[in-house]
Order: structure tokens, then sequence, then C-alpha cells
């Protein structure tokens, strides 16, 4: 079973590069996707070659929004909200599939000068409850976090950025230590530098590979044995973050 995770930076958008190639290529069972900006009424007239499809979809036009894309039949699946106040910005899709549950996860971005950082940090202490009450759970999804120093390729520019703050990586570290989760592509891969999954439009980061890895997948310890594969496909263009995979067995 080959799972897909990509931020598209817009769906229609997508849908008018590489997507279609990206699918015939890689063939993927099932495909995560966050940052769709697609509102809730637009869900059914997208044509999309999968069986079953289940969207998160936020209230602001244009904004945010996640999906999961199935041709494997799941028990249920559908938007989540989390407890406590939290604005609906379709961050968050479920799939039961039975042996585990997938959550597609788009988290929000602390945003310059960390000006959102206190609520990031209420979401993350929310979502982590919410992981905490599934079994065998696939988390993957735009986490908007480089975990450690060789998870970007300048951290000694970045320690007051959004998404390498102290405090988000200490919410990531509690995240894999109390849910608990791992890391999947750095568990397999652990001193690898220079392989990332989002890179800035501007002064030709990409070309030069100056980027970040924010895009994962976590997994339940007891899944973590039966996944293989794990792969950043930083090749496939389309969108100013890259797909990354597994194979379930």
């Amino acid at each position: 079973m080959k799972i897909y995770s990509w931020n598209v930076n817009g769906l229609r958008a997508v849908m008018t590069k590489n997507f279609g190639s990206f699918l015939e290529s890689e063939k993927p069972d099932i495909l995560c996707l966050q940052e769709t900006r697609i509102s809730a009424d637009m869900c059914d007239k997208i044509e999309l070659p999968f069986k079953y499809k289940y969207f998160s979809c936020a209230d602001k036009k244009g904004y945010s929004g996640t999906a999961i894309l199935s041709n494997i039949e799941p028990k249920s699946g559908g938007a989540v909200d989390l407890e406590g106040d939290h604005p609906n910005e379709g961050r968050i899709t479920e799939a039961d599939f039975g042996k585990f549950t997938l959550i597609s996860a788009y988290v929000p971005n602390s945003q310059p000068e960390l000006a959102r950082l206190d609520y990031r940090r209420k979401w993350n202490k929310h979502f982590l409850e919410l992981v905490q009450k599934r079994k065998n759970v696939l988390v993957c999804g735009d986490l908007n976090v480089a975990h450690n120093e060789i998870d970007l390729a300048r951290p000694d520019d970045n320690h007051l950025s959004a998404g390498f703050s102290d405090q988000e990586r200490e919410d990531f570290t509690t995240l894999l230590e109390k849910a608990p989760l791992v890391d999947l592509w750095r568990e397999r891969n652990p001193d690898t530098a220079d392989k990332y999954t989002w890179w800035s439009y501007r002064g030709g980061a990409r070309s030069r590979n100056v980027g970040w890895r924010i895009d994962y997948f976590l997994s339940s310890p007891s899944l973590a044995k039966k996944i293989k594969n794990v792969e950043i496909h930083d090749k496939i263009l389309g969108s100013d973050h890259c797909p990354v995979s597994i194979e379930l067995e």
C-alpha cells in the first residue's frame, strides 16, 4: 500500500500543472493533501481519480484545507475539529482503515515575527490530545516545523523564524514522545542532510537546495516496523513543497 502526502499549495492550481502525470507515475493508493484552498461547495465538482474522497475546508475562501483521497475503502472518514476554541481552517482530515487511522494535517504557521506562535502552541497541545486518543495512527502532512538543525539548510539564521523557533521544536519533541510517534524518514536516515520538502519561491532557493524538511510521516511505534520505502520526492515539481511517501505492508 503506497501512501503519499503533498502540500499542493492550491489543488486547482496544481491540477493545471503536473498533477495528472504525478498520479500516473507514482500511482498512490492513498493520497493526503494539504493547503487545498478549496471551499466546501467545490469538493464534489473537482474530478479526481479516487473512489473515496474526504475534505476538510476552511471557512475563509481560498485558505488552508486538507484532504484524503483513497482507492482503498476506509471504515469512515472526514473532517476533524480539535477540542477548544479554534477557527474552522480545515486543518485536519482523518480516515479509519481498520488496522490504522490516517490523519492528514496542516499545522498553523507561526507567521513572521512569531505573531501567531501562542495560537500555534495551543493548536499543538490540542492536536497532541487528539492523536493520543487514536491507536495505530499515521500522521502525515505539512507540520510546519523543522525539528532539528539537520532539517534545514541554514539553521543558524533561523532560530527566531517561524517553523524553527525553540518553542515549536520543543512542541514537536513533545508530540513524538507523548503520543508517541516515530518520525519515519529521520529514523531511517539519521545522519542524512540536504534532503528537504519545502523551498521558498524567492532567490532560486529550490535550485540551490536551500530548503526545510517540514513535511512528515509519523507513525505509532506499533506501525513503524510494517513501513518501508520512506521517501522524499524532491524531484517532483508543481508546488513549493514536494511529496513524501511511505509503503505500508
